[in-house]
């Protein structure tokens, strides 16, 4: 660690000592710092109108040290040597005071202080100099807040007042709410969205102005909301007739006027054209097109079939174009293109399991349009190779993997018993799995089969995502167990030992799950929450073996030598699992953000089992936990391991509870930095003698969180992040007390830090 401050130390005193005006033309200076403030705190908040500056000052990493502008400053005055061209490139040049900026500035903070009430705000601007840099300091005097205290409608159609007056109740406007310009706007806004799902194709949102008359005080003003479209549009006419939907015209594969028809029918009040092939069936067609004939115009079934096209792999792309036919009557016109049929991909990566290397290598096949309806077929074979280290006793010392998976996808929720009708408005996925995986470790062989019936549907906002595992079946196999690892670890009688056996047992997994995600950011987040203010709920409830259950108890079936009740002689699980996860994002400024992450799992054996599946434990450690320890390294509970390897493998448990903070910076290029503090472990529920500390207990589970801390390099590629953190472990529960308990006091880099690499956020 010292070492690592005898690094860092001088690089930034040089970074510091290199003087930035060499780079200022004479008579100008640089801007050093801006800082916006209030005379009152309690009726606005200044960071939250930080947006309204027009000139910030240089850049810092992590809003510390100027960093970018110290390695601009490193290069010299030749911009013909490739070493100056280097440091500027990534670097930051000095940004130089410009007084227009900060007199548009302060315009702007004043007009945003009007739009949210405050009708007699001011901006003061103090301009601090000394050599050749600049201080800004603006503060904003909001004065008093002014509130409504009547609210009046002038509206010139009687069709349309009736349709506001039947929504009243949806109204953002209220007697002695502030006059917030930006609440104005969005009753606006809501009113447009009514009458666009009611018929009024050409209605504006400039049709609709307010009057507010302040003459009688901040507290007495009087607001009009007035709807002039008959004043104000060309065409008096047009502007509130409701139009009702006439044709719904589909061209498929239409790429120019010269393209040749090939066929053209009318299908359930569609009219579809085909330019070549038919490549998607009429019903399908129909089935994602929300509009109906004769029905008025509505702007949400507008974009839910855009929503539904674009959902459909077989397409490229799809364009919607509303036509007025007659009076009162619109024309639809769909053109859609479709996408290449196969696909087929391939990839190599290299792998990492605690310093054990490795390879894999993949190859994807992809039909998306398997009958013409959309549905996407995918197959994907994957083979890995890991040469593991640190075993003993074992005649291999090799890992193969070898793995199919195909899925096949319908681009609609496909139930027994589903009108029609019901159907098209229902819009979602439903997808077939099927996976065979096999390994072979030194220590045993392991085969597992897995198949899945699901659903997928997603709100048209993007922001809730749900998932439905109707039925999920894993049959989980040991055709081989090596003599050694059974004689040591599998025939002990030990409760440790019966966890331990039980996971390497052939195994019925027969389960049912439902997921739930809500992203405040929606569409636009991409399901990220990277450099964004936005935060993100998920959880995630299971269940398996019920249905088993009930049958093998209504058959009758013999039990196993643990009194488990059997199907074919093999063993089922069953258990309750339920987890929850939430992640926020707080934008500090364009550079940087601060994230925060919450987790919580349990799971629960009960009827049928004692012991619940491994691959259903959770583990603690790696680059998604607390990243002081590897992948299972931590826990449970204050638990060490004392045999080594295959303990490590086995510190599960079957209750886990993570917290995750960080603070995230841009540094230049595409190279993002973090600094974190990650604090958590995993535990048991039940007791277990050759587990010592490993069970949850509310009177001390909080002596034995882990905590670790560090700093991590995150590579932004726009389509993936590439990520490398270092940890250093803070709190070791393995140690009750002492240095070892707390190394943060007592660091050491060989026995306290762990690297990792990962594609992705941690959350």
């Amino acid at each position: 660690m010292k070492g690592f401050f005898l690094l860092v130390f001088p690089l930034v005193a040089c970074l510091y000592s290199c003087s930035s005006s060499k780079f200022v033309p004479e008579g100008q200076h640089v801007l050093s710092s801006v800082e916006l403030t209030s005379d009152d705190d309690k009726l606005i908040d200044a960071s939250s109108l930080r947006n309204y500056v027009r000139q910030e000052p240089n850049a810092r990493w992590f809003n510390l040290v100027k960093v970018p502008l110290g390695l601009y400053c490193i290069s010299g005055r030749d911009s013909t040597k490739g070493i100056n061209r280097f440091f500027r490139r990534i670097g930051e040049p000095p940004v130089l005071y410009d007084s227009t900026l900060a007199h548009y500035s302060r315009n702007n903070l004043t007009m945003a202080l009007n739009n949210r009430g405050f009708l007699r705000a001011k901006t003061d601007v103090k301009v601090k100099e000394k050599n050749k840099k600049i201080k800004l300091k603006y503060t904003l005097r909001p004065g008093q807040l002014y509130h409504i205290r009547t609210i009046s409608y002038a509206i010139d159609d009687a069709g349309i007042a009736r349709l506001l007056a039947q929504n009243e109740n949806k109204s953002l406007l209220r007697i002695k709410m502030p006059c917030d310009a930006n609440i104005l706007d969005q009753e606006r806004d809501r009113i447009v969205a009514l009458l666009h799902r009611n018929g009024y194709y050409n209605f504006l949102k400039n049709y609709i102005r307010y009057d507010i008359d302040s003459l009688q005080g901040p507290d007495r003003l009087n607001l009009k909301l007035k709807i002039e479209g008959k004043t104000i549009s060309k065409d008096s006419s047009l502007v509130y007739t409701q139009y009702r939907i006439r044709n719904i015209l589909v061209d498929v594969n239409l790429e120019n006027e010269t393209s040749a028809l090939c066929d053209s029918m009318d299908y359930m009040g569609l009219k579809l054209r085909y330019y070549g092939k038919r490549q998607i069936r009429p019903s399908v067609i129909h089935s994602q097109i929300q509009f109906i004939p004769h029905r008025l115009y509505n702007e949400d079934n507008l974009q839910a079939t855009y929503r539904n096209f674009s959902n459909l792999q077989a397409l490229r792309y799809a364009v919607i174009r509303m036509e007025p036919a007659d009076s009162g009557r619109l024309d639809c016109h769909i053109t859609l293109q479709a996408n290449k049929v196969n696909a087929i991909s391939s990839e190599i990566e290299g792998t990492n399991t605690s310093g054990d290397m490795g390879i894999a290598a993949s190859v994807s096949f992809a039909n998306r349009n398997l009958f013409r309806g959309s549905e996407t077929w995918t197959t994907k074979l994957r083979g890995a190779f890991e040469a593991i280290s640190g075993l003993e006793g074992y005649n291999d010392q090799d890992f193969f993997e070898i793995s199919a998976e195909t899925h096949l996808s319908f681009p609609r929720i496909i139930f027994p018993f589903l009108k029609e009708e019901r159907r098209r408005h229902l819009s979602g996925s439903s997808e077939l799995s099927l996976l065979y995986n096999s390994q072979n470790r030194p220590e045993f062989h392991r085969r597992v089969l897995t198949g899945a019936w699901s659903y997928r549907r997603q709100s048209l906002s993007g922001r809730v995502q749900q998932k439905v595992d109707a039925v999920s079946v894993n049959y989980v196999f040991m055709p081989w167990i090596s003599s050694t690892f059974k004689r040591e670890y599998l025939d002990s009688i030990s409760d440790r030992s019966a966890i331990i056996r039980y996971s390497y047992e052939n195994l019925f997994i027969v389960n049912s799950s439902y997921s739930y995600t809500y992203n405040s950011a929606g569409s636009a987040a991409n399901g990220s929450l990277y450099q964004k203010n936005a935060y993100q709920v998920h959880f995630n409830i299971e269940s398996a073996g019920n249905l088993l259950y009930l049958i093998a108890n209504a058959a009758g079936t013999r039990r196993n030598d643990d009194g488990n009740r059997t199907l074919f002689n093999i063993a089922f699980a069953q258990y309750v699992k339920f987890d929850f996860d939430y992640a926020r994002s707080f934008l500090l400024n364009s550079r940087n953000s601060f994230a925060v992450h919450t987790a919580f799992g349990l799971a629960l054996p009960y009827g049928n089992a004692t012991v619940i599946p491994f691959e259903k434990r959770y583990f603690a450690g790696g680059p998604n936990s607390v990243r002081g320890w590897s992948v299972r390294e931590l826990g449970p509970g204050s638990y060490t391991g004392k045999d080594g390897k295959v303990d490590f493998i086995n510190q599960t448990g079957n209750l886990k509870l993570l917290f995750n903070v960080e603070w995230r910076s841009y540094l230049f290029w595409k190279l993002h930095g973090a600094l974190f503090i990650d604090a958590g472990n995993i535990w048991n529920t039940r007791n277990y003698a050759d587990q010592a500390g490993g069970q949850f207990r509310f009177d001390s589970f909080y002596k034995q969180i882990a905590a670790s801390y560090g700093f991590g390099l995150r590579l932004n590629l726009d389509f993936f992040i590439l990520r490398l953190d270092w940890g250093m472990k803070a709190v070791n529960p393995a140690y009750q007390s002492g240095k070892r308990h707390f190394p943060i006091i007592n660091p050491n880099i060989g026995r306290d830090l762990t690297f990792h690499f990962a594609v992705g956020l941690p959350f």
